[in-house]
């Protein structure tokens, strides 16, 4: 269907998903519409296509594009958190996000840049900073949720990351040198002539390349493990109820990484049980610590949100963790 379906799909997938995810009996449903979806793709793939058509054809509309791009994101980010959080509820009662154009400046546009340019010094501030504006601007029905993550944990959370970089990067550099010898030393004389002398270096530096990305990867997801457990440890639902995540960081990396070397050998034919993996691995490791009954928790009208700012981050393969 050229990738119409695609709309019915994730929701699909999604009612699948929540609907077999359940929290003290009750589980929770999705509730957007396949044509909502389409309709949001479809603007998005159009604004893109222009952008894209202007930027190659035009190139210096390049900078005039990005400028009103980025003063947009803060927009684009609350309107597409608070479509994908109304479209989901819990015994009956809906979730909603009513952000701030500012907040979501500072979080999102601001400290991602600060963070990149202090070499990730001061990537806990921003996810400090990014879990407590998401926590704080998110409801169930009438009530409130509150997050205030430590910023200590999350240093020392980073502190953790560097030394598993550093781990992660010498082991992916070894295995690819042993891979890059063995395949070198069974070669033909014809590929053998190709690397001279100097091959085994070149080989070295090529391995030490490989481990390097692959090291800074891997910290990557071992870092989002754990900010998620720091936030949800740090987060309540109407000043009693608590959260818990026990998330393995370690565990959660070779999860997603097992995951992805079965999807590429099975040719995609293990990307359901991939990502059912990761869905029940990711609900395992979470519980609400209720303080009493779940019974008072009321809905309330609010604010839709915006389709197609939530398709426009599903489509660039953003997620803001909601």
């Amino acid at each position: 269907t050229i990738g119409i379906y695609t709309a019915w799909a994730k929701v699909r997938r999604l009612r699948y998903f929540y609907g077999n995810t359940w929290l003290d009996g009750y589980n929770f449903e999705y509730h957007a519409k396949p044509k909502q979806i389409l309709i949001g793709r479809l603007i998005v793939f159009g604004i893109l296509l222009v952008v894209n058509l202007l930027v190659n054809f035009v190139s210096p509309l390049f900078g005039l594009i990005f400028i009103p791009y980025l003063l947009a994101l803060p927009w684009l980010i609350n309107k597409s958190m608070a479509f994908n959080a109304r479209m989901t509820s819990y015994r009956n009662v809906r979730l909603n996000f009513r952000g701030s154009y500012w907040g979501a400046f500072g979080c999102f546009i601001i400290m991602p840049y600060l963070a990149i340019l202090s070499l990730g010094l001061l990537a806990p501030v921003t996810s400090r900073l990014s879990s407590n504006y998401i926590g704080r601007h998110l409801g169930y029905g009438t009530s409130r949720f509150e997050t205030s993550a430590p910023l200590g944990k999350l240093y020392a959370n980073l502190g953790m990351t560097f030394l598993f970089a550093i781990g992660a990067g010498l082991i992916v550099t070894i295995l690819a040198a042993a891979v890059g010898s063995g395949l070198l030393a069974s070669s033909d004389i014809a590929l053998r002539a190709r690397f001279p002398s100097s091959g085994m270096g070149s080989l070295s530096s090529i391995a030490a390349v490989i481990g390097a990305y692959a090291g800074i990867i891997l910290a990557f997801l071992f870092y989002l493990a754990g900010v998620r457990n720091v936030a949800f440890n740090s987060t309540k639902l109407d000043g009693q109820h608590s959260f818990n995540s026990t998330l393995g960081r370690g565990r959660y990396v070779w999860i997603l990484v097992s995951n992805l070397v079965a999807s590429i050998v099975t040719i995609g034919m293990l990307r359901p049980w991939a990502a059912i993996r990761t869905w029940k691995y990711l609900c395992a490791s979470t519980a609400l610590v209720a303080a009493g009954s779940l019974d008072h928790f009321v809905d309330e009208a609010a604010p839709q949100g915006n389709v197609a700012s939530a398709e426009f981050f599903d489509i660039e393969g953003i997620d803001f963790g909601l």
